[in-house]
Parts: structure tokens; sequence; C-alpha cells
């Protein structure tokens, strides 16, 4: 569960600094994104789970891309 809703956060964060103008703000946002991603790497790293389908990662570039929904 705590996976769906760090994945859920990630986009939302994404979308959210996409549509942000205010450098202030836009900031912000990306400090919660990137806060957002290391909770998200730690509860994968602890829980063994490596597969890329069920990560928003692209295991290339360890960035966050658009998830497709499944998983």
């Amino acid at each position: 569960m705590e996976r769906f809703v760090s994945r859920e956060n990630i986009k939302r964060y994404r979308q959210l600094a996409s549509e942000s103008i205010e450098p202030t703000e836009r900031s912000l946002i990306m400090n919660l994104l990137a806060d957002e991603v290391a909770k998200f790497k730690l509860e994968l790293s602890h829980r063994g789970v490596a597969s890329e389908r069920r990560s928003p990662f692209n295991a290339a570039t360890q960035n966050p891309v658009e998830d497709d929904g499944e998983g």
C-alpha cells in the first residue's frame, strides 16, 4: 500500500511542478518530490522489490518516469 501511495504522490508532485510558475512554489514542490522519491527507493530496497514494472523509475537513469497504471 505504501508503494502505491508513494507512486501517486510522485505523479502528483511531477504534475504540480510542471504547472507551477512561481520559482518558490516550484522549489518547494521539487523538494517534496525528491523526498518522496527517496522514500520510495528506501521502501523498495527494504522489501527487496526490484521490478522495473512496479517502479516509477527508469532503471537506466533512476529518474521518475510516468507510471503506466499497472502494478
